[in-house]
């Protein structure tokens, strides 16, 4: 039975989250702090303790949408979320996590697939998927097996003597986020989320090694980035952006080539291109890859449900961007 359910201090969330090989970066302190910081949620982390003994954290946190007239809970704000331990339990000890769940009525969550416990919950009622790379077969051979078109692509753009570095100067980020915005822009209504600069400054002050974001540069020139996050075994590539007047020189699938074989050399397990908004397109780009497709369970409450029908149809009122104006909501 669930003894005690109580705030996280600091030092256990990090313990936790660093030992729990099934960890991904979406459930760091690091990760809650900056949306925290940069959009305004709010954190909630829960210890949750056994009477046997057994420890279960739950990152957490909830968005006080519509200047705090609405509390809304989400695993992990923007990314995929769950219970993190150690601990072997049984079936009662579950289902009471799952009933803990259940009591939240603004709720909704994106599982990180990787972690057998949270996708044991049988509420779901959505699902997404991402794309991943086992990366334990190593480069060479995870190279091979990318299609054609993205082998000839990779070539092509090393040819071109595109250099590639990772970011470690505030105007190296400057750069990136003027490329994203060009993105944005050319991407119009369509795209599904949109970020400030603040975002990217957070991210750069962090100067965290958990956060690399690797640039493409053509004679000399910043063209291209993708933006990843580092955690246990785990890479997730989270952002990228290039300038449109070099797609000809493949810049993405260099990027791509550099980021995996770094990867690869430094012992990660998983690649992960994470799900893709429903960008077709982006999809089709990562398929490119050879990625095997791994489902990504959801779970929305029945008043969250009612709630983001609202917001997706308020979404381009001056009403609403008022309110949510830089959360990425």
């Amino acid at each position: 039975m669930i003894k005690d359910i109580r705030i996280a201090t600091d030092e256990e969330w990090d313990r936790m989250v660093d030992t729990a090989g099934s960890a991904i970066y979406f459930q760091t302190r690091e990760w809650f702090d900056i949306w925290s910081e940069y959009a305004g949620f709010q954190n909630d982390t829960k210890l949750i303790c056994f009477d046997s003994g057994k420890e279960v954290l739950l990152p957490l946190s909830y968005f006080p949408f519509l200047k705090g007239l609405l509390k809304t809970y989400f695993l992990a704000p923007k990314g995929m979320g769950g219970f993190v331990t150690n601990d072997e339990l049984d079936d009662d000890e579950k289902r009471e996590l799952f009933n803990f769940l259940m009591k939240m009525k603004m709720f909704y969550c994106a599982v990180n697939p990787y972690d057998p416990l949270t996708n044991e919950f049988d509420r779901f009622n959505m699902e997404d998927f991402t794309q991943v790379l086992d990366l334990t077969a190593g480069f060479e051979t995870i190279f091979k097996n990318w299609s054609k078109g993205h082998h000839s692509a990779s070539k092509k753009g090393l040819r071109e003597k595109l250099t590639v570095e990772v970011a470690n100067a505030e105007d190296q980020w400057q750069a990136y986020f003027y490329i994203y915005q060009e993105t944005l822009a050319r991407w119009g209504m369509t795209a599904t989320s949109r970020y400030e600069w603040k975002l990217f400054e957070l991210f750069y002050k962090k100067n965290s090694p958990r956060i690399r974001l690797w640039l493409a540069r053509h004679q000399g020139q910043i063209i291209s980035g993708a933006l990843c996050f580092y955690q246990n075994k785990h890479v997730a590539y989270w952002h990228s952006a290039t300038r449109e007047e070099f797609f000809n020189l493949n810049s993405p699938h260099v990027l791509q080539y550099h980021i995996i074989k770094d990867a690869c050399e430094k012992g990660f397990h998983l690649y992960d291109f994470l799900p893709s908004g429903g960008h077709q397109g982006v999809v089709h780009f990562k398929n490119g890859f050879s990625p095997s497709l791994k489902p990504v369970h959801i779970y929305m409450s029945p008043l969250m449900k009612v709630s983001d029908a609202v917001r997706k149809r308020l979404r381009n009122s001056a009403v609403y961007k008022s309110f949510m104006e830089g959360t990425g909501f």
